[in-house]
């Protein structure tokens, strides 16, 4: 599996989303449906699990479309 599809993989099972929601119209934080800020911090504490990153303050705020968090995991030194 690849980073991108772990990634993608986390985001549609904490949001329940499917995958044509993968993207930017779709996946905004308190836009969406699903994704409150419960479910946004269950999002970055198994995104830092699964890639063994921590977000900071700054990063975890950041966080508010499906792309960004693409952008901070390759900040981090993720390779996606």
């Amino acid at each position: 599996m690849t980073n991108l599809e772990k990634y993608n993989k986390i985001i549609k099972m904490d949001l329940e989303v499917k995958d044509e929601d993968l993207n930017d119209d779709a996946l905004v934080y308190n836009r969406h449906e699903n994704w409150d800020s419960i479910t946004h911090m269950e999002l970055v504490a198994d995104l830092e699990e699964a890639f063994d990153v921590q977000f900071d303050m700054l990063d975890t705020t950041s966080f508010g479309k499906y792309s960004m968090g693409i952008e901070i995991l390759k900040k981090l030194g993720v390779d996606i």
